[in-house]
């Protein structure tokens, strides 16, 4: 592998480079792949490689990081998700060069689809046994055992064969019930900084049962029987429609145009061929997604958002332009941190005592852990050199946290009437034509008036691009769809 050294004037900005090369089965591959800071975990910034496998991650502050990449059309039962171990950039080590890592896909053989297991008749001479396809230039193995919500655990040492038995016993001395299970399989290339971890594999659904159908007011679960007893003490049913009505009145009071019939009910289906979920009617969940005494609010509410946001306001799609996820990272960060915004706004503004106990201390920790994750994002940029090219959707929803404190969450659900369709919002967009600039000041102009205070020099501090004779000659027609009434 060749590489190009920093110069030192390079090394002088304290940027470094991550630099490496990707095979798969001996030819270069293409894959996109993910910075991560290390120690706060946050993303940072993407890149692909090339047609030849080389990938270049430029302009690092100095600070540690991680990599993490999918592979590419692997078409296995147990695709690996890859990351390198931390990867330190300072002055001294300006570049960090990374050994080609070669191989990505590991076959699953046992269980097959379809088989049953029987779990509780697991013992020491009936051990259920794991078998994979071996992998080139492995350096180990490890396998993780656990029950849905982790009150089981098992973690085996490193290991070099393909495959491994396991007598049914976990770590706190427990033996398998009648619950879900899961397993992971973790693989250590030789001769790279690189683990693989498999998506979580079903170990058996012999004991969901059959679909079932959960009605509310204004959503639906098809969901497996299996699943009743924790869907009731959690008060699910109520929570899910309680939700849809507070992200209604964040949208404007718009209802999705989703399905068949715009206002239908938004539906919630299980897919236990996927691990958490995505958007559309019905919104897939995963088989990760709901567990015995854990739910994954932030999914559901942030897919939710999106069936709101592009579903129910026409304005929506066209504010953030053509081919938002790789024109701008701005947008992209308005899109994925708006819907993120229902997430939050549900969690700081539903009554909280309404809810079942147990569904109230889940959004109470969801919150904390929102408000905790997206600020300190926001944190973390705020003492980089700010870059626009580097904004996230967790830096746009610490952004929008600080507004919400500031000038109370009923901005928000007047921010959104600016997406309304009407004749102002038409030649506010018209005005705006295709002009990145004037688009991002739109949103900048239409959260100033929402607040009741020009917001211009604040995001001028996070590198937000706004046009200034623009935002005047909008702000008054802005006032005019936001207080319509």
């Amino acid at each position: 592998m060749s590489c190009l050294l920093m110069n030192e004037a390079d090394a002088g900005n304290a940027n470094g480079e991550i630099r490496g090369v990707f095979f798969e089965n001996d030819k270069p591959c293409s894959l996109r792949i993910n910075v991560h800071n290390a120690v706060t975990g946050l993303y940072f910034g993407k890149t692909d490689s090339d047609t030849n496998g080389i990938f270049v991650v430029s302009n690092l502050p100095n600070g540690e990081y991680y990599l993490i990449t999918h592979p590419a059309d692997v078409g296995v039962r147990m695709p690996l998700q890859w990351r390198t171990e931390n990867l330190k950039i300072d002055v001294t080590n300006p570049q960090k060069i990374l050994r080609q890592v070669d191989g990505f896909a590991v076959k699953t053989l046992y269980p097959q689809d379809g088989e049953s297991i029987d779990l509780v008749k697991v013992n020491d001479q009936n051990q259920l046994t794991f078998r994979w396809n071996p992998y080139d230039t492995v350096a180990g193995y490890e396998i993780e055992i656990y029950s849905t919500d982790k009150t089981q655990y098992y973690k085996s040492g490193r290991f070099d064969t393909c495959s491994f038995s396991f007598n049914g016993i976990f770590q706190d001395g427990s033996r398998f019930r009648k619950r879900l299970y899961r397993w992971e399989l973790r693989v250590f290339p030789a001769g790279t900084e690189w683990i693989g971890t498999s998506k979580p594999q079903d170990l058996t659904d012999t004991d969901l049962g059959k679909i079932h159908r959960y009605e509310g007011t204004y959503i639906q679960m098809d969901f497996p029987k299996w699943y009743e007893s924790t869907i009731d003490t959690m008060g699910l049913i109520h929570l899910l429609d309680t939700g849809y009505l507070i992200e209604k009145e964040l949208s404007a009071d718009q209802v999705p145009s989703l399905g068949p019939l715009p206002g239908e009910k938004q539906a919630f289906l299980y897919d236990p061929t996927i691990t958490f979920a995505y958007s559309g009617n019905p919104i897939h969940f995963g088989k990760n997604h709901l567990n015995e005494n854990k739910f994954s609010l932030f999914i559901t509410f942030h897919e939710m958002g999106h069936n709101f946001q592009f579903g129910g306001l026409p304005g929506f799609a066209y504010l953030l332009g053509d081919e938002y996820y790789e024109k701008t990272a701005i947008f992209f960060g308005f899109s994925e941190g708006l819907a993120s915004l229902a997430s939050l706004y549900i969690t700081e503004t539903i009554d909280k005592n309404d809810l079942r106990p147990l569904m109230k201390k889940l959004v109470e920790e969801e919150n904390r852990s929102m408000r905790e994750k997206f600020l300190t994002a926001l944190e973390f940029y705020e003492n980089q050199k700010l870059d626009r090219t580097r904004m996230t959707p967790d830096i746009f929803d610490g952004i929008c946290i600080r507004l919400g404190d500031r000038y109370g969450w009923h901005i928000f659900p007047k921010f959104f009437r600016i997406f309304l369709k009407n004749e102002t919002t038409d030649q506010i967009y018209k005005l705006a034509g295709t002009d990145d600039t004037k688009r991002v000041t739109i949103f900048v102009a239409a959260f100033s008036v929402a607040g009741g205070d020009d917001l211009r020099d604040q995001f001028k501090k996070w590198d937000f691009p706004i046009d200034d004779d623009f935002f005047e000659t909008i702000r008054p027609m802005i006032k005019k769809c936001i207080y319509k009434d």
